[in-house]
This record gives C-alpha cells, sequence and structure tokens, in this order.
C-alpha cells in the first residue's frame, strides 16, 4: 500500500506541477475580487432560476475560505439539525443525520457539483455520495435544502438537498499548505484568470495523514479544470474537468467492551481500500432574450472502489466499477404576468448509469486472487425526469411557488453467478411541491412548504423483488424569517415529515414488503449577528422525534416506539473576529444529543440504552497581513473522548485534542 501511495502522491505533484505552469498567467493577475452570489452561476444558470425554498441555508465561499476540515462532508455542521456520524474509513463515504433520517455512506440527500449529481445507485449505498471529490477552496456557495421540498432535483432529494457551486470565473489566486499531529500534511489552490472571452478556473489538494489510531492511513488527491468562453453575450459555453484520486488503511471498529475499558486507540487493521473517480461536464446557456434562457448540460464520470474488510480468518472484497452518462436541458422565464413577477423553470433529466460489483473472499487482497466469489453482477439503470417550478409574486407582500417532478426509472441485472437476466420493474413517480411566502412587514416574513419524495429498494432488491415499490415522502414546513436589521438574521422552521411504505422484512413469507410508516418532525432556529464590523455571533439549535407509526420488521412490532441513532437535540454556538489585516479569531462549541441505541419492540421491558452525548469545542487563530496569512486551528480543545461514529454495538473513537498550522498566500 504503501508503494501505491507513492506513485499516487508523485502522479499528482506532477500534475500539480502542469497546472502551475499552464496558468502561469494568473501568477500575474490583478488583485482578487470579491466573489458575490449574484455573479455566481446555479446549475450553471444565473441567478434569475427558481429560488430556493425559505427554509435553505446558503455557505458563502468567503464563510468557508479560512475553515480548515479533514473531510469536506465537515462543512455541512454549519447546517442546523445536522450531526456527522464519520466512519473513519478514509474514502468510505461516512453518514450525516439530518431531518431525522440517518444517510448512511451519505445516501438519501440529492448531492449536486455545478449541476452533476454525486449519487450513485444500485450497489454500494443507493444513493452513495463521497464529498471527499470536492476540493473545499473550489467552492463558491454550498446551497442546503431540507426535504423533498425543490422539484429541481431528483429521486435522492429526501432529507434534502446539498448543492455545490464552484468557482467558475474571476482573477483570483488562493495557496495553502498546513501539517499537524497525526503526520497530516495538506496542500490546496484555487486559482482563476479571466482572458477577455476566456475563463479559466484551476483547483488542485493532496492530502495526507497517518491517523490517531494505527491502521488509519489515507492519502487524498483532487485535481479540477474549468474552462468558460462567451462566445457572444448571449451564448457561454463551459467545460469542467475532474480527477480523485484515494488510498487509504482502517482499523476496526471498537466493541462495547473495549469502549467500556476506555481501549479507544485500538488499531487492528481491518482492511483498507483504493478509489479513483475522473471525468467532465460540458454546459451550453444561450440567452433567448434579457428575460428568458437555455441551458444544455452533458456530463459522464468514471468511478471504481474497492474496499477490503479484514476478518480473523480472511478479508471480504467488496468492488464497485461505475460508469454514469447524463444529461439535461432546461428553460428560465422571468417576466411580467400584468403587474405580477413571474419566475418559471422547466427542464429535463436523463442518466444511465452502468455498475459492475464483485463481492468475494480475498485473503491476499489482490484482484487477481479472488478465493470465492459470492456477487458478481452488470445492472443497468435508466433514468429520465421532467420537472417544472414556478414562483408568483402577486403583491409584495405575497410569493407563491408550486411545482412537480416526474421521474420514470428502469433497469437491468445480468447475475454472472446464477447466469440470470432480471429486469426490475418500472417505476413512474410524480412529487409535487408547493409554497407560500408571507411578508406583511419588510423583514418580517411567514412561510410554508409541502414536498413529496419517494426511496427506490436498495440495491439490487431492485431486481430481487420485483413487488417492491418506491417509499414514499411527504413533508410540511412551517416557519418565520426575521431580519428586522442588515447585522441581524433569524429562520425558525417547524417541519413534519412523514414516510410511508418503508420496506421491511416479512419473516413469515420470506421477502421483503412495503408496510412501514414512520413519522420524523422537529424544530430548528437559526441566528446570525453581526454587533460590530468584522465581528459575527452565530448559532443553531434543533430538536427531533421520530417514531414508529406502524412498522412490524422481521416478525417485530415497533409500532409506537423511538426511532433509533437520532439525535434529539444539536446545538451551535460561535463567535469569530475577522477584520481585513491583523489578528483574527473563532470559537465554535458543538452539542450532539442522544438517541436511542437501536429499535425496541412494543411491551419490551428490557433497559432502553441510549448514545452518548458530547460537547466538542474547537477554536482558531490568526494572523493576516496583506496578502499572507498563518492560522493555527485547534480542535477538541477540552480533549473530550466521544465516538465519531456509534452504532448498536460498535464505536468509532473521534479525534483527541488536535493541532493544524496552515500558511496561506491569497492574491
Amino acid at each position: 500500500m504503501r508503494n501505491k501511495r507513492r506513485f499516487i502522491f508523485h502522479s499528482f505533484f506532477f500534475m500539480l506541477l502542469i497546472i502551475i505552469l499552464f496558468q502561469n498567467q494568473a501568477w500575474s493577475a490583478e488583485p482578487s475580487k470579491v466573489l458575490k452570489l449574484d455573479d455566481i452561476t446555479v446549475r450553471e444558470q444565473s441567478n434569475k432560476v427558481s429560488p430556493a425554498p425559505p427554509s435553505a441555508t446558503i455557505l458563502t465561499g468567503e464563510e468557508l475560505q479560512d475553515i480548515h476540515v479533514d473531510k469536506t462532508l465537515y462543512l455541512l455542521e454549519k447546517i442546523p439539525g445536522v450531526a456527522i456520524k464519520d466512519y473513519c474509513q478514509g474514502a468510505v463515504a461516512s453518514q450525516f443525520v439530518m431531518r431525522g433520517l440517518r444517510l448512511g455512506h451519505n445516501t438519501g440527500a440529492a448531492i449536486f457539483v455545478d449541476g452533476v449529481p454525486l449519487n450513485e445507485s444500485t450497489s454500494h449505498g443507493d444513493g452513495y455520495a463521497d464529498f471527499n471529490v470536492v476540493i473545499p477552496e473550489d467552492i463558491a456557495y454550498v446551497e442546503v435544502i431540507k426535504g423533498p421540498s425543490s422539484a429541481l432535483y431528483g429521486q435522492f432529494a429526501r432529507a434534502g438537498v446539498v448543492n455545490i457551486v464552484t468557482k467558475r470565473k474571476g482573477d483570483f489566486s488562493l495557496y495553502k499548505f498546513g501539517f499537524g499531529d497525526w503526520d497530516r500534511q495538506r496542500f490546496a489552490m484555487s486559482t482563476g484568470h479571466e482572458d477577455g472571452a476566456l475563463s479559466k478556473v484551476f483547483g488542485a489538494e493532496l492530502y495526507r495523514r497517518e491517523g490517531a489510531t494505527e491502521n488509519s492511513g489515507w492519502l487524498r488527491g483532487n485535481v479540477t479544470g474549468k474552462f468558460t468562453y462567451d462566445f457572444n453575450e448571449d451564448l457561454t459555453g463551459s467545460l469542467a474537468l475532474n480527477l480523485n484520486s484515494m488510498d487509504w488503511e482502517a482499523p476496526e471498529y471498537l466493541s462495547q467492551d473495549q469502549w467500556d475499558a476506555k481501549d479507544y486507540w485500538s488499531g487492528k487493521p481491518q482492511g483498507g481500500g483504493e478509489k479513483y473517480r475522473y471525468g467532465g461536464s460540458a454546459n451550453l446557456t444561450y440567452d433567448v432574450t434579457d428575460d428568458d434562457f437555455v441551458n444544455l448540460m452533458f456530463y459522464a464520470y468514471r468511478s471504481n472502489l474497492t474496499r477490503y474488510r479484514d476478518k480473523d480468518t480472511h478479508a471480504d472484497e467488496e468492488y464497485h466499477d461505475r460508469d454514469i452518462y447524463g444529461g439535461s436541458a432546461s428553460y428560465v422565464w422571468n417576466t411580467l404576468l400584468g403587474a405580477m413577477e413571474n419566475s418559471l423553470t422547466v427542464g429535463i433529466d436523463t442518466q444511465l448509469e452502468l455498475t459492475h460489483t464483485i463481492n468475494a473472499e480475498n485473503e491476499n487482497m489482490i484482484r487477481t486472487a479472488r478465493q470465492e466469489i459470492t456477487v458478481d453482477g452488470d445492472s443497468t439503470l435508466n433514468t429520465y425526469s421532467v420537472f417544472f417550478q414556478n414562483q408568483l409574486i402577486p403583491t409584495e407582500a405575497w410569493k407563491i411557488t408550486v411545482g412537480g417532478r416526474y421521474d420514470h426509472m428502469d433497469g437491468e441485472l445480468e447475475d454472472k453467478v446464477k447466469g440470470t437476466n432480471t429486469d426490475m420493474e418500472d417505476q413512474d413517480i410524480f412529487s409535487p411541491k408547493a409554497a407560500v411566502e408571507f411578508t406583511p412587514l419588510s423583514g418580517y416574513t411567514v412561510f410554508a412548504t409541502y414536498g413529496e419524495g419517494f426511496r427506490l429498494p436498495s440495491g439490487f432488491d431492485k431486481f430481487m423483488y420485483p413487488d417492491l415499490e418506491s417509499e414514499e415522502y411527504k413533508q410540511y414546513e412551517l416557519g418565520f424569517k426575521l431580519n428586522p436589521i442588515q447585522s441581524f438574521q433569524a429562520t425558525l422552521t417547524g417541519f413534519i415529515l412523514d414516510v410511508e411504505d418503508e420496506i421491511v422484512t416479512d419473516v413469515a413469507a420470506d421477502t421483503k414488503v412495503n408496510e412501514g410508516n414512520t413519522r420524523r418532525k422537529g424544530i430548528e432556529l437559526e441566528l446570525d449577528y453581526y454587533p460590530m464590523e468584522h465581528f459575527e455571533l452565530y448559532g443553531n439549535v434543533s430538536y427531533t422525534k421520530g417514531e414508529y407509526k406502524d412498522y412490524v420488521d422481521k416478525g417485530t412490532d415497533y409500532s409506537g416506539s423511538d426511532i433509533d441513532l437520532i439525535p434529539d437535540w444539536i446545538y451551535s454556538l460561535g463567535v469569530q473576529w475577522k477584520p481585513l489585516e491583523g489578528f483574527f479569531a473563532g470559537f465554535d462549541y458543538r452539542y450532539v444529543g442522544e438517541g436511542y441505541k437501536k429499535k425496541y419492540a412494543v411491551g419490551s421491558t428490557e433497559p432502553k440504552k441510549k448514545t452518548i452525548d458530547y460537547w466538542v469545542a474547537d477554536a482558531q487563530i490568526g494572523y493576516q497581513y496583506k496578502s499572507y496569512s498563518v492560522t493555527l486551528d485547534a480542535t477538541n480543545i477540552f480533549d473530550e473522548r466521544y465516538p465519531a461514529y456509534e452504532s448498536g454495538s460498535t464505536y468509532r473513537t473521534a479525534n483527541p485534542r488536535g493541532f493544524f498550522v496552515t500558511f496561506a498566500l491569497t492574491y
């Protein structure tokens, strides 16, 4: 594995050198320009597209630029009600909780990067999405939409949408180098240059660590290049190319006995793996008139994930090789209907996903030395979608949004072990969306939204259980936005998220059926206050409760009991001082509450155990001098012992107190 790491490191170093030489004009570019939201395109469209639901949260690139995270996923901790559950397995996508839904391997949320879906279907987690392919410094902004409340996004938008938009234009340069505990080193860059009609943006990242626990080494590399060309004042085209490669090791999970004995840093090797992903997208945007435009997009990606799970007597290999092709066409029209402002978005999406999956015993962890193959199949999944979303503003006080999405999915599985071909039952689903906003006084808005979503059967269940239908998700929101003065804003949102026809196991019939019903409800509060220039106070708090309404799984009735592994309270409080020059500092205090360790049957008399709740404090201090800065990030400053991930019987220990120093050059 170390030879592989050395090869990957040298390969990325060579690519970085090529990038720096290729965009040498950026070294002498003008001072960086401030990237504003209105200057950035959303899904390669202008900001005139149908606005996001009122409960959405937007993180700007300026907010994210100085944050140090070992994984891009951790940026979502700034979102109310989101808790990260990190498997601590390098390139294996982790889990986060949002709206009471546990998104294992980030499934259950629609993840987009510049309009390209990051989710992968069929095998390793249905909707598997790996944030590690995104360079934090390359982000222009992140838009997070809760629940299935927007018609612009597809089947995985159940808990919500994470829409990542990267930098596409501007003259700017950002270079970072840092190092810290556990043999961590990181290099990152994001540069842009405008040369007449041509805009070029390049990003790169190299990250290496040995880890706080033995056998937890990880090497990650990302390179991206984006080119935008204005053919004339009405026609713009762009091309984006991306490459990601990772290699990692993973220790075993801790047992309950190990955790109770405070054996937090046991590092017995479990396995590890390697992953790569490369491809690109092309966009063409044409302004038909001043009020409307058309956007066309095509993307193609190849990804490969090989993962090993080491047991005492043998090693299990999990192999996924994917080719993904897709495209979309959309039309956006902004006009006046009488005296009423109107914004309409209509479009079509299509995607073809080809996946080859192999599960096998592989003691030597070499592909050509597989001993016993238990799964070997080629799956095809086709998706065709039509959507519309329209916002009408009849008066200054009212905004009304209606939308809908129709999705058709079909597919085929070739099982090479059994020698069979199976067609997936076609799925045809319509998902309506609606929102109303009322602003009786400037700075005071009441809103309500409704949205429906769905979930297909996971993995090969799509083909093995032809009677299974999709699960149905329905969300209701009621909220209040407060922005009485420019320096203060707050959003209070209450929600109910009902899931019907959840897929459960019927022991008597030895099959799976659509018979489970659950409800998640909660409240979220987000606050942001600038009492003076360059000084920010922020905080968010959420409470979520989940309940099995009518739920019999594997012959056991759980109706009326609490849904397991959902933290009840999540708090985050912070303060930041960031002048243009001189010393800057920040402090963040975060709490993640308890949840039930497992499902408890109706009438169960056993003690109900709960997960571990914890507080974590992080701090930052640094100094900015003209274009140069040095930053010290201290994480878990009180050295708390808490689980980064906790299931009913296993644990991953979160990192102890750690320090990371970053040197940055910005111009």
